[in-house]
């Protein structure tokens, strides 16, 4: 099956398919997001004008049967940002796409909002655009149930909820898991708005009728990655028993769990919201500790939260969204975590930066710290389109220029992730030198053996990771198989031979990273981003973050140096 880059035209309904082009077909993911955005979209349009071009590309060996290979990238020019801006996640539309031959999607164009909401059908017999009108306003969850009653169970879904339609500045893309939960998440930089923008309600991904047989060679390989990553006591063992949340008292311990919006580095209620009370209550209530996110992965770092009866509240509950949704707004109890992180969700809107902004308005009196009721009924108004909600949803740094609060934590408008900088100093580059902005996902530091207080100990390593993990997400890798594909690199040399026919050594990709990070960098550059957007908020360097008593004291010539490659 030959790849094809689809094209729609949301303006006139067009759809257009081609061969990709030769530069292109060893590129994916990120690698061809940015790409794209960086060649069609112009750095100094409006991110919702008909000029912004949302692509959504699979990483390059999705479709295949390799564990924890089928992340699904998208991206464009970011609505919160300013910038350039790709999210990538799990679930199920990354290995549907792929196995119908679709190297990525384009979508390009503007609707009116009070035109009719459109969905985009992709299946093995070709790509059809659909009016769903019927949609207007629903959550994704009873969003997603309508479209399985019309499109069949099997069918992958990628859709918006209000926040999209309202195309408020962190709204998410929606991403169906195994199950058909809409609950993985193209949760960061507001991409779900340029969905909206661009009319769209979802996309579904019928993959059914599609065959693939892969050779001896990528069985082998197949095989011998799954076992690599079985028998390391950490993607082995240990996400499936306790998931992401397991960094939780980790970075509690190391000072760096950001509490009370980032007002101290650690939490006193910790252990209520840790991986142990994580895995007793799924474990006592019949929950399901242990499931995999997207097709044939074996690390299964997700689950599935219940409520006291048994009844499904959210899948998955994760580290990100329990701090910020928890530790940074004051709440101990993960049944109010998993009902906000649900709300969040049917709503289309990103947990991380709205556990940020709810933690600005506390330290602004709007509410209390601490108050899950009154944190749930600030997300209803996310929904309700009112005033407040969609303040709410334009992220942290609208709601502290609102109401005069400086301590406001974001890098390039985007709330940080859950690591204070302070305490994780590595952390601290990452968010100021990512052309992404606050996002740990472009190089997680926490993963790191390193002295994380130690400002000198941090340029070298982070640098080498961002690099690392950009070849991850061109690949379509799960960040998390890093454990073994990162110390095994020869590995991921023979999967690139097998599954793609591709001889490359892995310093050959790492040299591609370089060009791929320079090429965002440059469009921020065209896109107006000065010296200014690489720094960290000012309280960082000036406000000792308790129990530490620490600040951000990495020297300012690393900063300048990072991107001397």
């Amino acid at each position: 099956m030959i790849p094809k880059l689809i094209e729609i035209d949301a303006t006139t309904g067009t759809i257009t398919s081609a061969e990709v082009p030769r530069e292109l077909r060893l590129v994916g993911g990120r690698a061809l997001s940015s790409a794209v955005v960086c060649a069609e979209v112009p750095p100094t349009c409006h991110p919702l004008s008909a000029e912004n071009v949302l692509v959504i590309a699979p990483g390059l060996l999705a479709g295949t049967a390799l564990s924890s290979a089928n992340r699904l990238s998208a991206g464009a020019k970011s609505p919160l940002t300013g910038g350039i801006k790709e999210s990538n996640s799990g679930g199920v539309v990354a290995y549907k796409l792929a196995r119908l031959g679709v190297k990525a999607l384009k979508i390009k164009g503007k609707r009116n909002v009070d035109e009719p909401l459109l969905g985009i059908h992709i299946t093995r017999q070709g790509t059809s655009i659909l009016e769903l009108d019927h949609l207007r306003s629903k959550g994704t969850y009873e969003s997603a149930r309508l479209l399985q009653e019309q499109f069949g169970s099997k069918a992958g879904l990628m859709l918006i909820g209000p926040a999209g339609e309202l195309r408020l500045a962190t709204a998410c893309i929606n991403i169906t898991d195994p199950e058909g939960e809409p609950c993985r998440n193209l949760g960061r930089g507001g991409l779900g708005a340029v969905m909206g923008s661009k009319g769209i309600k979802a996309i579904i991904v019928d993959d059914r009728g599609v065959t693939v047989s892969p050779t001896p060679e990528a069985r082998g390989v197949i095989r011998k990655f799954s076992t690599a990553l079985k028998e390391h006591p950490v993607t082995g063992e240990k996400f499936a028993k306790y998931g992401t949340v397991m960094t939780l008292l980790n970075v509690n311990g190391l000072g760096g769990l950001p509490t009370r919006n980032f007002s101290r580095g650690s939490f006193e209620k910790a252990e209520a919201i840790g991986a142990d009370t994580l895995h007793d209550t799924l474990e006592s209530r019949g929950g399901m500790v242990s499931h995999g996110c997207m097709p044939g992965c074996v690390i299964r770092c997700s689950n599935k939260y219940v409520d006291q009866q048994g009844e499904p509240i959210v899948g998955s509950l994760d580290y990100e969204t329990v701090c910020l949704l928890g530790s940074n707004i004051g709440i101990d109890n993960l049944d109010a975590v998993a009902a906000l992180n649900r709300l969040c969700n049917d709503i289309g809107i990103d947990t991380m930066e709205t556990g940020a902004a709810l933690g600005v308005l506390a330290e602004a009196g709007v509410w209390d710290f601490g108050d899950a009721d009154r944190a749930r009924s600030l997300i209803d108004e996310i929904g309700a389109g009112a005033p407040l909600g969609r303040l709410i949803a334009s992220g942290c740094v609208a709601c502290g220029r609102a109401y005069g609060v400086e301590r406001i934590p974001a890098v390039k408008d985007q709330g940080m992730a859950a690591y204070d900088p302070r305490a994780i100093k590595g952390m601290g580059l990452t968010y100021a030198l990512s052309p992404m902005g606050a996002d740990h996902t472009a190089g997680n530091a926490i993963v790191l053996s390193v002295d994380h207080l130690d400002p000198n100990a941090q340029l070298g390593p982070v640098r080498d990771l961002h690099l690392k993990t950009a070849v991850l997400d061109s690949l379509g890798l799960c960040l998390f198989t890093g454990r073994v594909s990162l110390d095994q690199t020869e590995l991921v040399e023979e999967i690139c031979s097998a599954l793609l026919g591709w001889k490359v050594g892995f310093a050959d990709l790492l040299k591609l990273a370089q060009g791929w990070l320079l090429q965002e960098r440059e469009f921020n550059r065209q896109a107006g981003f000065t010296a200014a957007q690489d720094r960290l908020p000012p309280f960082m360097y000036a406000e000792k973050l308790a129990p530490n008593d620490s600040v951000f004291d990495v020297p300012e010539g690393h900063l300048g140096e990072f991107y001397s490659f």
